[in-house]
């Protein structure tokens, strides 16, 4: 229960300063869209594995 909690409070640290960071740089649209474009990878392989039986 203790790793739990810890976990949650450095996740929500690491949080709180990626989103300085990125505001510090101004870097909202970069980030936008690279996190859509590893989700859309994740989308278009896990769609080819299912093609292709694996």
């Amino acid at each position: 229960m203790l790793r739990g909690l810890l976990s949650a409070i450095l996740e929500t640290l690491l949080s709180v300063a990626w989103d300085a960071i990125v505001r510090f740089f101004r870097l909202e649209i970069a980030v936008e869209l690279t996190t859509a474009f590893v989700g859309l990878s994740c989308i278009v392989i896990g769609f080819a594995a299912f093609l292709l039986d694996h």
